[in-house]
């Protein structure tokens, strides 16, 4: 029976943590686009606004002109911005879930338990010297 509760606790908190993995990577693959669109509005800005440009659309390249392109990209930017924002919120929210899930059931990341095992076997190689250490002392 507490195996069982102990495995569901687990699956949950695998599945929490997925979930703000799959934010964070969202959130950085927005990040790419922003900073994309953002190039491509500092590339065009100063350019004459009846120039030919091509914009990608659904997988079609069209001919526009930079005035008819431009604050589009630039809506789109913003767009992009305001998802960021918003999904970071969600990802604090949901991280902040995750911890606290983490100390209500008292789970420590396998990396974590490393850290303090290995922290553990320093001390106790710094502390009293131990048989196989072959220390002498005079």
């Amino acid at each position: 029976q507490a195996a069982k509760a102990a495995q569901e606790i687990m699956a949950t908190y695998e599945s929490m943590k997925s979930e703000v993995r799959q934010y964070m990577f969202k959130i950085q693959e927005l990040d790419a686009d922003r900073n994309e669109h953002s190039l491509v509005v500092n590339t065009i800005k100063d350019l004459d606004p009846k120039r030919r440009c091509f914009r990608l659309i659904g997988g079609v390249l069209v001919e526009r002109t930079i005035e008819e392109v431009l604050p589009a990209v630039r809506k789109n930017l913003e767009g992009i911005h305001a998802m960021i924002q918003k999904l970071t919120e969600v990802l604090k929210k949901k991280q902040e879930e995750l911890d606290a899930y983490q100390e209500k059931y008292d789970i420590k990341p396998a990396r974590q338990l490393d850290q303090r095992v290995k922290a553990a076997e320093e001390r106790e190689r710094k502390g009293a010297p131990s048989a196989k250490s072959g220390g002498v002392l005079a």
